[in-house]
């Protein structure tokens, strides 16, 4: 601290946590060293950390350790050979041949909701004409009988 100002009163906090977060990061990396099930990715050091990735970023030492992490694993991949190939393939088909039912099945059953939905809306207009009918023969009778009402009340008893 520079002679004649005086220490903030969250500084030793800020520095302690800083202290903290660098010991999970470096925690976090070495398991990543150990643990070959463990991806070296940002990813999985911000989980083990428990820090975002940004907080990575920032820092960059971390990012570069994993990248040295990364390089240091050997790779065993074996380019796929023809039986492989072969059987990756057939899978694929077999996958795309049961999405093929599945869609085939799904568009008959909204087939016949669709055809189910149709007769009961020729159904229901039906029933609305019916019912609209009936509505209009009701008013009618309702209009006689209120003429009829009318003309017994204007005659003289």
């Amino acid at each position: 601290m520079p002679a004649g100002l005086k220490a903030l009163p969250f500084a030793d906090r800020n520095d302690r946590d800083f202290e903290e977060m660098t010991a999970r990061i470096r925690q976090g990396l070495e398991s990543i060293r150990k643990n070959r099930s463990l991806d070296p990715t940002q990813v999985t050091l911000a989980k083990l950390a428990q820090c975002s990735r940004r907080t990575l970023s920032l820092r960059i030492w971390p990012i570069e350790e994993l990248k040295r992490i990364k390089e240091a694993r050997p790779r065993y991949e074996q380019p796929p050979t023809s039986d492989t190939a072969i059987s990756v393939s057939k899978f694929h088909q077999c996958l795309l041949e049961k999405q093929v039912k599945n869609y085939q099945r799904q568009n008959g059953e909204l087939f016949d909701r669709v055809q189910d939905l149709e007769e009961e809306k020729s159904r229901s207009a039906l029933a609305l004409s019916t019912l609209e009918n009936e509505r209009d023969v009701l008013k009618e009778e309702v209009e006689r009988l209120e003429k009829q009402l009318r003309r017994s009340k204007l005659r003289p008893l």
